[in-house]
């Protein structure tokens, strides 16, 4: 065999082609044709260890067990389609079972399940297709893209690719991110949340006049949240990667979140600040699932974006009817910044008149995050003033991709899509595919 691999790529070389091209000054030609002749290499090689193994007799024998301990029944040979990295197209033997047990996922084919293809795709396939259907602007480009790098891919399968992956993915998005042993013991943690916005398709039974179905297109807002350690001075550690992950309605993304620290044993940690703006539906939820996976009370700061706390100082003054309204100003602006919401009240009896605090909606806004503002200390302490880590989450995880002009999604699988682009970005991709892919 190595004797017969060895001629094949002898025969492929063409040293003195790429010599000329290389004295002829063009670099892009020689590129392009060592590049083709390492792809259909590889499409050969590959092709013929799999037709190889597939029809030993021993392999045929592990993949009837593999079958069996997978609850395929009735198992019959059948031919499958086997799709490799270059989107290149093997066929070979397969034990496929007529029937399987209730709860049964994924294909009937052992070939595929013993080496975790998905949607045909074998796992490289999975990996860089997937990759780019949530890294591009769409599914189009992200075809135009494989195609660039002599992969063969039609839309349709970027598309059933992708949700293949992700969907198996979303089914184990806790476990599937986390590195080996990865904790946030002794760590110096920072939870962010927020909402997104990206438009559904959900279909109508009518139709239109031309009897196409009728949809409406619901703005949906998935909640991203982002996990994250900073270090002693304050500043991200740099070889710790961001954990983003996100989900629709918001006792649903708190129950996700509460998976992910409980995994990540938040019990465990140094302290941790959770920042987020004004939103009654996050700080309602906040401490008690902390304290309810066990983190110590002293141990939590819960943080109200500083921005957001400024744009909310700014609406109070256009009730301010006072001659020094500059000065009144910059006066709040300092209370609001060392969190004195005593010096606060004052300010703002002393700026309008007749104001009932407690009926002043502007001020209640502070007077119910009082112990979330105070800036100062937090920056003496060495702790975030704002939420920009789920702010640029929002916009660089969702709505870059996902809140496009005219672009609708089913909720069911935006997602899916949402989940993957988070890995993605996070700079855990390589740690989702070792972990989805160990041997059986």
């Amino acid at each position: 065999m190595l004797k017969l691999l060895k001629k094949e790529f002898e025969s492929q070389l063409e040293i003195d082609k790429w010599k000329n091209l290389l004295l002829q000054g063009d670099f892009l030609n020689f590129e392009e044709s060592v590049n083709r002749m390492v792809l259909d290499l590889y499409n050969k090689i590959s092709e013929y260890l799999i037709r190889s193994v597939s029809e030993e007799e021993i392999f045929l024998e592990k993949q009837k067990e593999f079958a069996k301990s997978q609850g395929l029944k009735k198992l019959v040979l059948r031919p499958c389609k086997l799709y490799l990295r270059s989107g290149y197209q093997v066929k070979v033997s397969s034990y496929y079972g007529k029937k399987c047990e209730k709860n049964h996922e994924g294909s009937r084919h052992s070939v595929l399940l013993f080496w975790n293809f998905r949607a045909n795709a074998s796992p490289m396939f999975q990996s860089i297709t997937c990759l780019l259907s949530v890294l591009c602007p769409s599914y189009d480009v992200a075809k135009w893209l494989l195609a660039y790098q002599g992969v063969t891919c039609s839309f349709d399968r970027v598309r059933k690719i992708s949700l293949a992956l992700s969907g198996e993915i979303q089914q184990n998005r806790v476990t599937c991110q986390l590195a080996e042993n990865e904790s946030l013991s002794g760590s110096r943690v920072v939870i962010g949340i927020d909402g997104g916005r990206c438009r559904t398709k959900k279909y109508l039974e009518e139709t239109t006049a031309k009897g196409n179905p009728k949809f409406e297109t619901e703005w949906k807002e998935p909640k991203l949240f982002v996990i994250d350690i900073i270090d002693s001075e304050g500043n991200r550690k740099r070889n710790h990667l961001p954990i983003y992950d996100s989900t629709f309605g918001d006792d649903e993304s708190f129950d996700l979140l509460s998976q992910y620290l409980s995994a990540l044993q938040i019990q465990d940690c140094k302290e941790v600040q959770f920042v987020a703006d004004g939103a009654k539906w996050i700080w309602k939820r906040v401490r008690p699932m902390l304290l309810g996976l066990g983190v110590s009370p002293d141990k939590i700061t819960e943080t109200l974006d500083y921005y957001h706390a400024s744009e909310n100082l700014h609406k109070l003054k256009a009730y301010m009817d006072t001659k020094e309204k500059d000065k009144k100003f910059e006066e709040m602006k300092n209370a609001l910044w060392q969190g004195d919401i005593d010096q606060l009240a004052e300010l703002v009896k002393e700026s309008i008149s007749n104001v009932n605090l407690e009926d002043f909606t502007p001020f209640q806004y502070f007077k119910n995050n009082e112990k979330r503002i105070g800036y100062q200390g937090f920056k003496d302490r060495n702790l975030l003033c704002g939420s920009g880590i789920v702010e640029s989450g929002i916009r660089r995880i969702i709505n870059l991709r996902f809140k496009s002009p005219s672009t609708f999604w089913y909720p069911e699988n935006v997602e899916k899509l949402i989940l993957m682009r988070s890995i993605a970005l996070s700079g855990r991709w390589e740690i989702m595919i070792k972990n989805v892919n160990k041997s059986p």
